[in-house]
């Protein structure tokens, strides 16, 4: 058995910490943002399975295993807790017995005539054994793992006594042979690890959830059906009361009155740790304890997440159940397999650390005071200390502190915001303003105060690519355009994914656009100029050619007038 029972699904983990706050014994590691179960902590109560928000927790099914069995030719034999009727819509056991039976088991029992002996047994060792009042009811396993892993000086209170189901368990095993693979069907998580306990082991080889029965039957279209049944007159036992409060001592036929101090009756962890503190002070003066680990019993277990209704309708369906079915559960003193077990002491020694240590750890968060220790729980611990020490035992991380992430956070966001050269604008899909840096403020001569809230057109008069990346969710990146008559800018418009939000990143191109006009007037200025210049030296050039042309010709008719003279000589 190398997989865990509670697994978590890394892609639906969100750093929510819900399971952590809401674990009591604090079996949640938290390691690079993901939650994860520490089994040596565990003591499978399925709180964290059921206050997961994104369902990231899975229980680990038993199917396959069952399935294998039927193909190794054994005979599948159910052993069916007594809170079925809360799940199932089932008027009598036949009913579901005959489901399963579709489903391919061989045969299916109530684990109630395991718990109708259990309820025996425990009255029978109440009443012989005074020096270990008050005594605690061992059927929860939760229970027992609470007492085993963390209050361990509890365990003489321990009845020495086994489970309905690893009583049942063994009963059925004794009844169909050494081929029988028996199944606990039930909807409690830790059964799933109580069948290995050593003290205990043998009788179950696997245990199914009622949520896990209920898909493999929805999968294979099986449906529980009512089947028509003789009803024999009422029996005395209550042992299809047992998973409710007080199930216990009913069905051992012990004082089940609230109002009596001989017997307490009580569920919920919390509960269950006040009455551990009572019996450690001396206090409690009671003779038999009936603990249970979920709240309202075992009509409230983790298995029973998707039950419509609340506890006390579980409740009803359950004495309901018990008085329309009237079979005779109870098994002979002689008949009975052993129920005798033992304990161990599993505690996990939490190692200590120094006060600098631990002091090392709050500076890192910035709480350098105890005024800083806000003490939250928003980390999922009781106190900022308490968190401290988790992290240095590697169960938390430092950036679990809320409080300081979010600090850290706007920070950063305030030292982007302020050190930018260009104008960021945060604004919503209405336009409507809500935060603006201050290179903003000095771009658009305005302060944030004054428009915060306000419409984007307080600032821009031009708004047709604000509008188009809200519609469209496609970004306008590096486009330079008149945001109003006297600002030129580059625009980049974005969508925050997952958020009703858009930012604006714009670079102030009026100066260089001054710049570039400025040069053009320069430019047109130098041309006029140089063209003035070049006509001028036009005009000079013609002007000496003109006199240089009437100064040649002269010179050329004197040569041709001397000329001929010489020759008439």
């Amino acid at each position: 058995m190398s997989e865990p029972v509670i697994m978590t699904n890394p892609a639906r983990c969100r750093d929510c910490y819900r399971c952590v706050r809401n674990c009591d014994v604090k079996a949640i590691r938290i390691k690079e943002g993901q939650a994860q179960v520490v089994p040596e902590l565990c003591i499978l109560c399925g709180t964290c399975v059921r206050s997961c928000p994104q369902k990231a927790k899975s229980i680990r099914s038993a199917r396959q295993d069952i399935m294998t069995a039927q193909k190794e030719g054994r005979k599948i034999v159910a052993s069916v807790a007594p809170s079925a009727p809360a799940f199932f819509d089932m008027d009598s056991f036949a009913d579901l017995e005959k489901a399963l039976k579709d489903l391919g088991f061989h045969a299916a029992e109530e684990t109630a005539v395991g718990a109708q002996i259990v309820a025996e047994a425990h009255r029978e060792y109440v009443e012989q054994s005074r020096d270990s009042w008050p005594v605690i009811a061992s059927a929860c396993p939760v229970v027992v793992n609470l007492i085993e892993q963390y209050h361990p000086d509890l365990i003489p209170h321990l009845a020495p006594v086994v489970s309905p189901m690893m009583a049942h368990g063994r009963l059925l095993a004794r009844k169909y042979g050494d081929d029988a693979f028996i199944v606990f069907i039930g909807p409690c998580i830790a059964k799933k690890m109580e069948m290995y306990d050593e003290s205990v082991a043998g009788g179950i080889h696997a245990v199914m959830t009622f949520l896990g029965l209920h898909e493999w039957l929805t999968e294979a279209g099986i449906q529980c059906s009512p089947v028509p049944e003789f009803i024999e007159a009422p029996p005395q036992e209550k042992a299809r009361l047992f998973p409710i409060e007080g199930g216990l001592v009913g069905t051992a036929r012990m004082n089940t009155d609230i109002l009596e101090s001989s017997m307490i009756m009580a569920s919920g962890l919390k509960t269950c740790l006040d009455v551990f503190d009572d019996i450690r002070a001396g206090t409690l003066k009671a003779s038999l304890v009936e603990l249970l680990a979920c709240k309202g019993g075992c009509v409230n277990g983790p298995a029973m997440a998707d039950v419509k209704g609340g506890i006390y309708l579980a409740r009803q369906k359950i004495i309901e159940f018990h008085a329309r079915n009237r079979h005779d559960l109870h098994v002979e003193r002689k008949d009975w397999p052993s129920l005798e077990r033992a304990y161990r002491d599993r505690k996990v020694h939490v190692p200590e650390f120094s006060e600098e240590e631990i002091q090392e750890v709050l500076h890192r968060v910035n709480k350098f005071t105890p005024e800083d220790e806000l003490n939250c729980g928003a980390c999922g611990y009781s106190s900022c200390r308490e968190k401290a020490v988790a992290t240095l035992r590697g169960m938390a991380e430092v950036t679990m502190c809320i409080p300081y992430m979010r600090s850290r956070s706007e920070s950063l966001k305030q030292v982007v915001m302020d050190v930018t050269p260009n104008s960021i604008i945060i604004f919503d899909n209405d336009l409507i303003i809500h935060d603006m840096s201050p290179s903003a403020e000095k771009l658009f001569g305005c302060r944030q105060a004054d428009v915060e809230g306000k419409h984007l057109s307080a600032l821009i008069s031009v708004l047709d690519d604000f509008v188009s990346v809200r519609d469209t969710g496609k970004p306008v990146m590096g486009k330079a355009r008149r945001l109003r008559e006297d600002i030129m800018a580059e625009e980049n418009i974005v969508r925050v994914e997952g958020q009703p939000l858009m930012v604006a990143i714009i670079r102030d191109l009026t100066k260089r656009e001054k710049e570039r006009e400025k040069y053009k007037a320069i430019r047109k200025e130098t041309l006029e100029r140089t063209r003035e210049v070049v006509s001028k030296q036009m005009r000079v050039a013609h002007e000496i050619a003109h006199l240089l042309g009437e100064t040649t010709a002269e010179s050329k008719t004197t040569f041709s007038h001397l000329a001929k003279l010489l020759d008439e000589e």
